[in-house]
């Protein structure tokens, strides 16, 4: 219950702080003698609803990022432990403990039995000794939402909720608004200084317009690079958790380096990641891949 308390808290106070931040440079800049101030004097309507629609559309993103249900596993009965009738010995659990450093005993997370998929094969599940469930293919179990989340991406703190199979292609939006948004918004507060003789008359002058532009320099740093990395990761269909723990990981570990079971190619990764909304069946992916590396080690022998 106390984390319970601690997590709401510090998920309102994260987007609050989002939000007036937010707002404060937006007030700057029309307040203020700027393109974005002048474009209210000249009655520019189609500069100002353009700014203002992208700024919209990025907080509205963000909240909906930040407060949606980003893919967390039920905890129905029928999926409890307790129900399984296959284990593993604990040697074994050790070596199929998750990745980040959050899973140090073999009680928090390990792989436990085999799942039949679709069409037949069996791709080894890990169990979460948090959930006491058996976590689909691509979840994890996340400490700081005390969660098994589907296609399980990272934890966000400045969300404070985490990136998975049900909001991970409105992080993306978010972040190509939200870097358009910073761009703009760095070009309008760059073109706003004010030449002055001394240094002392220029900083009285043009303090407020430079601590927006650190700000937005250090935003548009992490919000443009976070838009290449989950763009690269979008066209190859793979999640930063995967990208980053592969070796560890029980599904992806016995496979060649080289290889993404659940690449489909970039057209239909992007295609899929933003229009197929139910939960996919990624075991059935998996077991697909082995089956056919299987296949071919018998035609070799």
């Amino acid at each position: 219950m106390a984390k319970l308390c601690w997590k709401i808290t510090t998920g309102m106070f994260i987007r609050t702080f989002h939000l007036l931040l937010t707002m404060g440079i937006f007030c700057v800049l029309i307040l203020k003698d700027t393109e974005l101030h002048q474009a209210v004097v000249d009655r520019n309507f189609p500069y100002l609803i353009a700014f203002t629609t992208l700024l919209t559309v990025a907080g509205v993103l963000y909240y909906t990022t930040s407060l949606m249900d980003p893919g967390f596993v039920p905890l129905n009965e029928h999926l409890k432990m307790q129900d399984w009738n296959k284990d593993i010995s604990s040697s074994d659990d050790e070596e199929e403990i998750g990745v980040e450093g959050e899973e140090n005993t073999a009680t928090s997370e390990s792989a436990t039995m085999l799942n039949t998929t679709s069409n037949g094969s069996l791709v080894r599940l890990r169990k979460c000794g948090f959930c006491k469930i058996k976590q689909p293919v691509r979840s994890k179990h996340c400490e700081d939402c005390s969660r098994c989340v589907r296609k399980f991406d990272h934890h966000c703190p400045w969300l404070e909720n985490c990136v998975g199979e049900s909001n991970h292609r409105f992080f993306w939006l978010f972040l190509l608004t939200e870097s358009t948004l910073i761009v703009w918004a760095l070009k309008i507060t760059w073109s706003s200084f004010v030449w002055q003789h001394t240094f002392t008359d220029w900083l009285r002058v043009n303090w407020l317009f430079l601590l927006c532009l650190l700000i937005l320099v250090s935003a548009a740093i992490a919000v443009v690079s976070l838009l290449c990395c989950h763009s690269y990761m979008l066209i190859n269909n793979q999640t930063t958790w995967e990208f980053m723990s592969r070796h560890r990981i029980t599904y992806l570990r016995n496979l060649d380096d080289n290889l993404n079971p659940f690449d489909e190619g970039y057209m239909r990764n992007f295609v899929k990641f933003f229009c197929y909304c139910p939960y996919r069946q990624w075991d059935d992916m998996v077991a697909k891949q082995k089956g056919g590396e299987e296949e071919g080690s018998d035609n070799n022998v």
